[in-house]
């Protein structure tokens, strides 16, 4: 699935998270900072990004920078705005999915090569490991 973001997206993620981004046309910066627990995180998208030489591919990818690790997901294939505050990043295969969150309070989490068949699953009867990875993938389900 090709999928680019425009700028009108780019300012829906802005609105979202309550920050200005900073970039062109084809690339997006966002700092966001929560002073009470002194985390920050510096995110960026990549529009029509080489993510594979060999194969002469182009996508979008999402950068993320916390003092924690660094993060990256290659080729997107949508996202979603979670009101009130949180963006989340898809990128869905035939049976896989692997997802990255921001969250206006600095937050982020990376759900990566997550089994589909697991949001389809009877959520009592999934093992507790995860459970939380089914409960966030379920709320892009209507992208996927």
């Amino acid at each position: 699935m090709s999928f680019n973001f425009t700028n009108e997206d780019v300012d829906r993620i802005s609105e979202t998270l309550g920050v200005n981004h900073k970039g062109t046309s084809e690339t997006w910066t966002w700092t966001l900072k929560n002073s009470d627990t002194n985390q920050s995180v510096v995110f960026t998208i990549y529009n029509k990004t080489q993510i594979s030489p060999q194969k002469d591919e182009t996508g979008v990818l999402v950068s993320v920078q916390t003092k924690h690790g660094y993060f990256e997901l290659h080729g997107l294939t949508g996202f979603l705005l979670f009101e009130p505050d949180e963006v989340i990043f898809v990128r869905a295969e035939d049976e896989k999915v692997s997802c990255l969150v921001i969250g206006s309070n600095s937050s982020c989490s990376l759900f990566s090569n997550i089994d589909k068949a697991i949001l389809k699953s009877n959520i009592t009867e999934l093992d507790p490991a995860i459970l939380l990875a089914a409960m966030q993938l379920s709320l892009a389900e209507s992208i996927l």
